[in-house]
């Protein structure tokens, strides 16, 4: 019954990306995703946290390259995925 189990939850995991297609999930709930997709998306929650705030800044007028080095572009970054 084990094993019947384990190959039923690894075809299941297999069909995730599918299976969300399927029901049409549009919005991502971090709690239904597995490890390996949470890691994902919170590593793509970070990458867009500081393409906003490094455009943000861009429009303010200050070079990109100055932007990426600003510890406090850095810090508001991190406050923003400890807090999530």
């Amino acid at each position: 019954m084990e094993n019947a189990s384990a190959t039923f939850l690894d075809a299941v995991r297999k069909s995730m990306t599918a299976i969300r297609v399927a029901v049409g999930a549009a919005t991502i709930d971090p709690n239904r995703l597995t490890c390996a997709e949470r890691l994902q998306y919170e590593g793509y929650s970070l990458r867009e946290a500081t393409a906003k705030a490094t455009l943000k800044l861009s429009r303010q007028g200050m070079p990109i390259r100055q932007s990426s080095a600003r510890p406090a572009t850095a810090a508001s970054l991190c406050a923003t995925c400890c807090a999530a």
